[in-house]
């Protein structure tokens, strides 16, 4: 650990050289040295959601609470600051998620969040219904070919289709294109690496793109693909800039980025091309790529276990339509085995870190406003929480104590960061 603390070279080695592996060298360092680890000069990390925090009288007391829920608050509780390395990566800080100031966040984030309440979400369900239609009918004309799927590369197609058409008012048109775009997976896949790259060397960004993008591509495929999205979504702001210029929406739909622009509450800045590009980007890269990774996942493990797959099917089968129409999401919400599936997939390896003058104890000393964070992935298999973690159980959403455990379950993040699509 002493080198951890010393420079932050450590990190760089882990989640450059070694391909983003520095959240299981962290979960080593816990192994080793305990719950609380300096996993930089600046930053402190826990894996234990259950140790103890120490109130400000200076000891254990009613008051005393826990890191879990000191950690992930609401406004009303504290302001939230990110820990400005923690997303350096993304470039520069005008996108909602990567947002260090606790005000503008909340400001930005209620901007975006009414389209991802329940009853907005639901409105566009149609639309949902004809993407998914438009990928059953594909599968369809594959059946009994001998074809190979790889639902790696199909199901980006369909989240991204999806997430653009309620976002710019079109879909990338994915879900047509031959073999379903499988270098469209591998560009957002080589754009991630690129986070890791750029929080190291901020001003690497701007320099690259003054360079021409043939070059780019040969010098560092990597950068050239995270280049290649943010262009891509630069392009589909521009078109709805183009749109309400000429006076046109979406027939009978709303969407985020022609609100957006036009949104009277928002600040002149806060609505020119270049942040909204950004924004694009994170709601476009959330609202793929994760839930895509999220259903390949669910879709493999299913297929891989017999059991698990005739006990679904006979819960569907009894809440379909008889007459053969498409079930509503109010209905098949409330199937308890459907809904099991998805609590239990890991997705999320980001650290979520914030500076923080909670005190952690006698033990622990530290200067004020020291960003401190956890990592979900390593919460979520914690052995003691989770017996067996690695193991596709949807039975262990369904027991008498399932609520308990549902608390741990932090791959939106809680408080006032929590992800505006968990639901």
């Amino acid at each position: 650990m002493l080198l951890a603390a010393a420079t932050l070279w450590y990190e760089y080695y882990y989640d450059v050289i070694k391909r983003g592996r520095y959240t299981w060298k962290i979960g080593e360092l816990h192994a080793r040295y305990g719950p609380i680890v300096r996993i930089s000069p600046y930053e402190l990390h826990i894996d234990d959601p259950e140790y103890a925090l120490y109130c400000r009288c200076n000891g254990v007391c009613a008051h005393a609470s826990r890191y879990y829920d000191e950690l992930y608050v609401g406004p009303s509780t504290r302001r939230s600051l990110k820990y400005e390395w923690s997303v350096r990566g993304f470039g520069p800080t005008n996108f909602t998620f990567s947002t260090i100031s606790h005000e503008l966040h909340r400001s930005r984030r209620g901007a975006v969040a009414p389209f991802f309440s329940k009853a907005l979400v639901q409105q566009f369900e149609p639309s949902v219904q004809t993407m998914i239609q438009k990928l059953v009918s594909r599968l369809d004309k594959l059946k009994n070919t001998g074809t190979i799927v790889n639902m790696i590369d199909m199901y980006p197609c369909l989240t991204s289709d999806i997430i653009c058409q309620y976002a710019f008012g079109a879909p990338y048109g994915y879900l047509e294109m031959p073999e379903f775009a499988p270098l469209w997976h591998k560009a957002v896949m080589d754009a991630s690496e690129g986070f890791h790259f750029f929080k190291q060397f901020p001003w690497l960004e701007t320099t690259l793109r003054k360079i021409p993008q043939p070059i780019v591509r040969k010098m560092v495929p990597n950068l050239a693909s995270l280049f290649l999205l943010t262009d891509m979504i630069r392009e589909k702001v521009d078109q709805v800039q183009v749109d309400l210029a000429g006076h046109k929406k979406p027939d009978g739909q709303r969407t985020i980025f022609h609100d957006l622009f036009t949104d009277d509450h928002l600040n002149p800045e806060e609505k020119s091309a270049e942040r909204l590009a950004a924004e694009g980007v994170g709601i476009v890269s959330a609202g793929s790529m994760t839930v895509a990774h999220t259903l390949s996942v669910i879709s493999y493990h299913i297929i891989a276990n017999p059991k698990i797959l005739r006990k679904l099917q006979e819960e569907l089968a009894a809440a379909l339509p008889i007459d053969g129409s498409n079930a509503q999401w109010s209905k098949l919400e409330q199937l308890p085995y459907l809904v099991s599936h998805g609590q239990i997939i890991n997705i999320a390896h980001l650290r979520f870190t914030f500076v923080s003058n909670m005190l952690l104890g006698r033990s622990h000393t530290r200067r004020a406003q020291t960003p401190v964070g956890m990592t979900s992935v390593l919460l979520h298999n914690n052995t003691a929480l989770f017996p067996e973690p690695q193991t596709f159980d949807p039975e262990r959403w369904l027991q008498s104590d399932s609520a308990r455990l549902r608390k741990y379950i932090v791959a939106f993040s809680k408080g006032s960061r929590q992800c505006l699509g968990m639901k």
